[in-house]
């Protein structure tokens, strides 16, 4: 499997760790049993470390992950810190995901180093929580 998703307790954070070529697919597992672990532990922090991966998920699944991490129930308070891959992701790619995550309401950071990433979550309050979304109710 070129990728893990995985709680650590100790941080109160999910941890998504990636190699190779992520594909659509892996994108749509990935965030499945990430809001699993949030949900399962009560959780609202994601990193996500691509940082040895290669970027091959499709700007329309970007743009659909954060209604499908709705639908799933992720926690609208939730802060994801993106480790983007060394110097091979696209710059649509770059640009987008953030744009996508914020407008549906989630906290999403692009960062070039995991340490800086592990830092933002950490020390970065949580946003208010939010009214629930209509696809709740």
């Amino acid at each position: 499997m070129p990728w893990t998703v995985e709680y650590a307790p100790d941080r109160a954070l999910a941890v998504v760790t990636a190699f190779g070529e992520m594909r659509d697919e892996d994108a749509r597992a990935q965030t499945f049993e990430t809001v699993y672990l949030l949900k399962r532990n009560q959780a609202t922090a994601v990193l996500v470390d691509y940082s040895d991966a290669v970027q091959g998920v499709s700007l329309a699944t970007l743009y659909w992950l954060p209604d499908y991490a709705t639908q799933l129930g992720a926690p609208w308070d939730a802060r994801v810190a993106f480790v983007l891959p060394r110097g091979r992701d696209p710059l649509e790619s770059r640009q987008f995901l953030p744009l996508a995550f914020k407008n549906a309401g989630y906290d999403v950071r692009l960062f070039d180093d995991k340490v800086a990433a592990e830092n933002w979550l950490a020390l970065a309050p949580p946003p208010p929580h939010l009214a629930a979304h209509p696809a709740h109710a």
